[in-house]
């Protein structure tokens, strides 16, 4: 009985380990595009609200732009986040990894074609990973 549990929960971290590489393997598919087709991915978004809002000028556009992509930045390394911690059950450990794979990131986009490499950026990717870190904490604390 005691096996079949502990081997049950090696393939659990297993799972979850792969769940991880995966979400890291995507951030890097992502930040692998070039400026253009990046930029035309969020255009997708930027083109829905210009059509529900016909009024929108192109400041706004421009701007609504730029709100999409750091969303997209935030929203990846929440859920980086999580899947890490999930991981390593150490809310530290996975904030350091978040930080160092955002960096990483940013780095890898320096050579990629109307890429660049922002410390900006790494502090939208580490401001979602501190969501992932709050939402853990809250729901300690709440014991949810």
């Amino acid at each position: 009985m005691y096996i079949k549990i502990k081997n049950q929960g090696k393939k659990i971290k297993i799972i979850k380990i792969i769940f991880l590489i995966i979400w890291c393997i995507l951030i890097f598919y992502f930040s692998n595009q070039s400026g253009n087709i990046s930029q035309s991915k969020s255009d997708i978004f930027v083109d829905l609200f210009s059509k529900i809002f016909n009024d929108l000028s192109y400041d706004s556009l421009k701007n609504l732009s730029f709100l999409i992509r750091k969303l997209a930045h935030i929203f990846l390394y929440f859920i980086l986040y999580l899947l890490s911690y999930n991981v390593f059950k150490n809310k530290k450990y996975s904030f350091l990894f978040c930080l160092i794979f955002a960096i990483t990131d940013e780095v890898h986009q320096y050579f990629i074609p109307g890429r660049s490499c922002e410390i900006r950026d790494i502090l939208f990717d580490t401001s979602g990973a501190f969501l992932g870190y709050l939402t853990i904490f809250l729901k300690k604390v709440l014991k949810y």
